[in-house]
This record gives C-alpha cells, structure tokens and sequence, in this order.
C-alpha cells in the first residue's frame, strides 16, 4: 500500500473546493420522484460510459433481508425458543454479514418487527395515550423466560424503540409526559438486560444491548465508555460496534471532542492486530457524518491511513462503496453543527480521497449505500421505500461518479 499512502499525502495538499461545490450542484439537482424515461435513458448511458456495474440487489442486503424475515418467521411461529438459541449461537460465533452488521442483531430486529407502530401511529395523531398490547404481550414472554438473555434481548430493544418512537414523534418531545415514557421504556430495557453479565455469557450482542440502554444508567456519560471498552474486548473484529461508540462519544450523546479522539485512538492499539489503525476511522466514521465540530480533532493522516487500513484487509465492494459515497457524498456538506475553519479544511482535504477509493477500490455500485451517504438537510423523507431509495443511490453514485470521471479526464 505505498502507492496509496503516496497519493494519499499529495491529497492532503488539496482544498477541493471547486470539486465539492460541483457535486454539491450535482446532488441538489436529483429529484426525488419517479423517473421518466429520458432520465432512465440517460441513467444507462452513464452505466455503459462508467464501465462500473449496478448491483440491484447486492449480497450484504440479500443476507440482511433473509435474517430480518428469520426473526420474523420465528416469532409468529412463536417458536421464541429456538429464536433464542439462534441469536446466543450467532453472538458467540460473531458472525457478521458481508457488510458487517451482526447476525444476532438482525435477528433482534427481525423479531420485534412493527411491535411499536400502533404506539408511533397514534403520536403522529397527537394521541399520547397510544396502545401498547403488543409490547405488553412481548414483555409477558421476556417475564416467562427470565433466565434467557436472548428473549430478553428482543423485547429490551422493543423497549428501547419505544423511546426513541416517543422521543421523535411525540407532538411535544420535551413534555413531561413525553420524557415519563421515554425513561420508563428504558428502565424496563436495562432491568430486562442487567441479570445477565456479558462477560461470563461471552455474549457482545448482550453488551452491546447495554450500551443501547445507556440513557437508563443513573450517570450515563461515567458507564458509556465502560461498557463500550467492555464490548470492544468482547468482539473487536466487528466495525459495527466501533462506528456505535463513536456516536456515543460526541459531546451531544455522552462525550466530548477530545473524549472522541481519545477513545479512537485507544481502539486503534486495542485492535490493531485486526485492524492495523483501522479502528480510528471506524470510530471517527458516523461521528463525523452526525457532527461538524468532530473534524476539530481529527487527526487526518491518521484517518487516511485507517481507511487504506480498511480497505486493505475487507477487501468487499460493501466497505469500497461505503467509503466511496461517504469521501464523495456524505462530505459535500458539513455535517450539522458548528464547523471551524480548521475542520473545514479537513473536510474538503479528505473528500479529495474519493478520487483515489473510486479508482482503485469501487469495482460495483451498490445503490442503497450511497443513498444511506446523502446529507440529512436535502430534504429526503425518512420512510422512503426501498425501491425509491434504490433509484436515488442509483443516480446519485453515476452522476457523482461521471462527474469526477469528466473532471479527471480534463
């Protein structure tokens, strides 16, 4: 990888503004509706110009989707059971799909499905006082099997969704019967959880769990990085988990700026053997998506190499198109926050990295994940569906890509 961290370093001499402000112009033109054919037609010249495949249905969304439907399947067979044994066996084999996510996650999420929509339903109505037959019908099953850490992982997550549902559509999130709820959705979600020690079970999907109730610890900014610390030694091969407790460790949630690069840095001698230094992006990598104040203390040529790192040892177009969009897309803004002019400058330094990802790594498109790396602020709805946000990464990968294609070639 010399030739990399070569062109990396001449990278970082460049501001890439020019090149930004034209992707920017690029994004902001993509609609989002139906497409017509002159658009589908252009969208297949660009394919065939690109020489790049587009993956409609790549393998890390075929595993996804067929262990979502697992969990699902189990729990209207109600074979909670053998749902149960399948999740503790997935968490002791940390298996993880080709993109990284953890098996025994999907299969949480699987399981409790749309368990909290009647409660999400009836807050869009401006009705606080919603149906929970559904979470009380999970919470007699977690009571019936209060030995089984797989069972109580399912319905504390259903609890935990539950606050998150209040929180974001609640007609007043800041109301006390608002944050009542939230609260006593995660309380139950840690009571269900703290019987069980994740160490001696050998069990990361139960910590990680934990760290998803941190909200419920009655000083949650002195456990978050315990319990972090905690999973990481459990399972340090699964990015998943670092990219989480990067988030956790912005000051918004229950860090601060200099807690963040500590902790990135302390991940990266934890698992370098794994890694080499790529834990430092991966705990960086949705930080800096969700805070613009995150570039200030970032070390830069540190990122750099944790993403040759990365790319290096995955060697899949899931981690190669996450990059990618992210350096392409995800940069052509600043995150929300305040944003220095030292941060900025990383900013734009370290979108100039894409050029060299797109042509050396990207051999496929895979739509869905540069749809996932569009800036929040370009008014795309929440709950789009899988196929419009298909053709949105669709488009939004070729025009992106023909255009630095046409820059480098001028």
């Amino acid at each position: 990888m010399t030739q990399a961290k070569y062109l990396f370093r001449k990278i970082q001499h460049a501001f890439g503004q020019d090149t930004l402000s034209a992707n920017r112009a690029v994004i902001s033109a993509i609609e989002i509706q139906p497409r017509t054919a002159l658009t589908t037609a252009e969208l297949n010249a660009l394919t065939e110009q690109l020489g790049t495949a587009v993956i409609d249905k790549t393998e890390e969304q075929m595993e996804r989707e067929w262990y979502l439907h697992r969990g699902q399947k189990l729990v209207r067979q109600e074979n909670w059971k053998q749902l149960s044994v399948e999740i503790q066996q997935f968490d002791k084999m940390r298996a993880i799909t080709t993109g990284g996510t953890p098996i025994s996650e999907l299969l949480t999420r699987g399981a409790r499905g749309n368990i909290v929509q009647p409660i999400r339903q009836s807050l869009v109505d401006q009705d606080t006082s919603p149906n929970t037959d559904g979470l009380s019908a999970y919470q007699a099953i977690a009571d019936a099997n209060p030995k089984d850490y797989g069972i109580a992982m399912i319905v504390a997550y259903t609890h935990i969704d539950a606050a998150w549902v209040w929180q974001h559509y609640s007609p007043q999130p800041d109301a006390q019967i608002s944050l009542n709820a939230q609260s006593r959705h995660f309380k139950i979600a840690r009571s269900l959880l703290d019987p069980f020690d994740q160490r001696r079970l050998n069990a990361p999907a139960l910590a990680a769990a934990k760290c998803a109730a941190l909200p419920a610890q009655e000083n949650p900014k002195a456990a978050m990085t315990k319990l972090y610390e905690t999973l990481v030694s459990l399972d340090p091969k699964t990015a998943h988990y670092l990219r989480s407790f990067g988030v956790n460790l912005l000051p918004g949630r229950f860090g601060s700026y200099d807690m963040l690069n500590d902790w990135a840095l302390k991940a990266l001698e934890h698992t370098r053997a794994l890694w080499g230094t790529g834990a430092y992006a991966w705990v960086y990598l949705d930080a800096l998506r969700q805070d613009a104040g995150a570039f200030g203390a970032l070390d830069l040529n540190l990122f750099m190499e944790a993403m040759i790192d990365i790319l290096d040892r995955c060697g899949d177009q899931h981690t190669a198109n996450l990059f990618a969009a992210f350096t392409a897309v995800t940069l052509v803004q600043p995150a929300p926050g305040r944003e220095s002019l030292f941060g900025r400058r990383k900013r734009l330094q370290l979108s100039e990295a894409a050029d060299w990802i797109i042509e050396t790594q990207l051999r496929e498109i895979h739509p869905l994940v540069w749809a996932d790396a569009l800036p929040r602020d370009l008014g795309i709805p929440g709950d789009l569906g899988t196929s419009a946000r298909k053709d949105l990464g669709e488009e939004t990968a070729l025009r992106v890509l023909a255009h630095r294609q046409s820059k480098t070639h001028n």
